[in-house]
C-alpha cells in the first residue's frame, strides 16, 4: 500500500497555520478540529509542523505566554515528509524508528496532505484483515 491510499480516505481540506502566528492561535485550531498536529506555512509552502509534543515544551516554559510566542520560533523544522508513491509500511517504519507521530506529505513542493502514525496503522490493519479473510475462504472454502 502506498500513502496516496490513506490520503484518499482523508478529508480533503488541510489545517495549516501561517508561521508567523502564535503558538495559542495554532493550538486554538487543532483544538478546534481536534487534531494532534498542524502544518506550518511560509507563503503557502511547507516550513514546519507543531505538534502537541511541541505544545508541551512551549507550556512547560513559556506557561503564561504562549500567546506571545511565534511558531517560528518553537516549530518542529526539520521534517521527514513522505510522498503520496512511497510505500506504507517504510513509512510505518520511519515514524517508529524516528519516534514522531505526524508527517507532511509532499507531492514536489506542493504540500497534498499529512499523516498520522494512527493512520498508516488503520490502512495496514484493514488490509492484513482483508488479506486473512481471502486466506481462510481459500483456505476453508466460504461458510
Amino acid at each position: 500500500m502506498l500513502v496516496k491510499d490513506i490520503l484518499k480516505d482523508k478529508p480533503v481540506t488541510l489545517l495549516a497555520i501561517d508561521e508567523g502566528k502564535s503558538v495559542l492561535e495554532a493550538t486554538q485550531l487543532m483544538v478546534e478540529a481536534k487534531v494532534g498536529s498542524i502544518i506550518v506555512t511560509n507563503n503557502g509552502k511547507l516550513s514546519g509542523i507543531f505538534t502537541e509534543r511541541d505544545l508541551m515544551r512551549v507550556v512547560a516554559k513559556e506557561h503564561a505566554n504562549v500567546g506571545n510566542v511565534p511558531l517560528k520560533s518553537v516549530m518542529t523544522s526539520q521534517l521527514t515528509v513522505a510522498s503520496p508513491s512511497d510505500n506504507i509500511d517504510a513509512i510505518l517504519n520511519t515514524m517508529v524508528t524516528k519516534k514522531f507521530r505526524h508527517m507532511p506529505v509532499l507531492d514536489g513542493d506542493n504540500i497534498v496532505g499529512l499523516i498520522s502514525i494512527g493512520d498508516a496503522i488503520k490502512t495496514k490493519l484493514t488490509k492484513t484483515q482483508a488479506e486473512m479473510s481471502i486466506l481462510r475462504e481459500y483456505m476453508y472454502g466460504s461458510q
